[in-house]
């Protein structure tokens, strides 16, 4: 479409999407205001009208744009490149087909196929191995636990004594989407390792430290590149087998000592109320930047500490 007269476009003309675009004009103002008053004041009257017209024509050809990156097919996304990104682009082409590709989970494995497991010396060891891991799928992959919030299976998994407390806190135990959220028929990606420590008497420690990537449905909604609808969820766990006789029966089993998240590219409002959604669900929120911590999206690096959701 030829852009000259853009501004007369009849979808621009829409009285109601106007009315949008004036409100979104005007918190754009408000952020750069923020932003500039720190350099040099701005002044309101001459800026503002301009600024209206200017985010109409700009909002139509950033949502023209915007549609843009959703590839119909592979043919038309840029093939992906031998070493993933250490970090996830703002801006690039997404195949919702393949909406791992150039993201720093292009190379993981699909899955729990993506947790390594070190080996086992005795068939203790392996059966602890084996649990954890049963946990670690249902607690971070299980779709009754994402979506739906059914957390059954996974509680059952655990010793009995604990059980209550994982039914009354799911958000200390499990990864749960915000309701109306839902995967593309694209599985997670995952990667991450487990390692054993000996524990106290009759007990068996497992340290899990992992990081999952999910790639969500943006169904109408126009998406600039994979961070808005990638949120990537790593991990540090720390599960302690007991058994034996100097635990009583009901302890015996499965435990979920600790237990720590670091959400990368979520939606704040859902992060606050111990949910996952993609940023894609929210618009118009001012944070704080943060500098760029490796271990965002390698768990091999240590644990990120900046926070701008709350």
């Amino acid at each position: 479409m030829d852009d000259d007269g853009i501004e007369n476009h009849p979808d621009l003309m829409d009285p109601d999407w106007q009315r949008h675009a004036e409100k979104e004009a005007w918190v754009d103002f408000r952020r750069d205001r923020r932003r500039a008053s720190r350099r040099r004041r701005l002044s309101f009257f001459g800026v503002a009208a301009v600024l209206v017209v200017a985010a109409v024509v700009g909002l139509y050809r950033w949502g023209k744009a915007a549609s843009e990156q959703y590839a119909p097919d592979s043919a038309n996304a840029a093939p992906p490149t031998t070493t993933a990104p250490t970090d996830l682009p703002d801006v690039a082409r997404v195949d919702l087909s393949r909406p791992f590709d150039n993201t720093p989970a292009q190379n993981w494995a699909e899955g729990i196929a993506g947790l390594r497991l070190p080996s086992a010396a005795t068939a203790e060891t392996r059966s602890a191995l084996d649990q954890v891991k049963q946990a670690i799928a249902l607690s971070s992959l299980d779709l009754d636990v994402l979506e739906r919030h059914d957390t059954a299976k996974y509680v059952a998994v655990l010793a009995p004594d604990q059980q209550p407390d994982a039914h009354a806190h799911p958000d200390g135990y499990v990864v749960r989407f915000a309701d109306g959220y839902h995967l593309l028929p694209v599985p997670p990606r995952m990667n991450g390792s487990l390692t054993v420590h000996p524990g106290k008497a009759g007990e068996l420690d497992i340290h899990a430290d992992y990081i999952v990537a999910y790639a969500f449905d943006p169904g109408s909604h126009l998406i600039t590149g994979p961070a808005d609808l990638e949120p990537f969820i790593r991990v540090q766990a720390d599960y302690v087998l007991r058994s034996g006789s100097g635990w009583r029966s009901t302890s015996r089993g499965l435990w979920l000592d600790n237990l720590d998240f670091y959400n990368t590219d979520v939606a704040c409002a859902a992060s606050k109320n111990g949910l996952v959604a993609p940023e894609f669900s929210e618009t118009n929120v001012t944070a704080a930047s943060l500098s760029a911590e490796p271990g965002r999206f390698d768990p091999a690096k240590p644990m990120p500490t900046g926070d701008n959701c709350h």
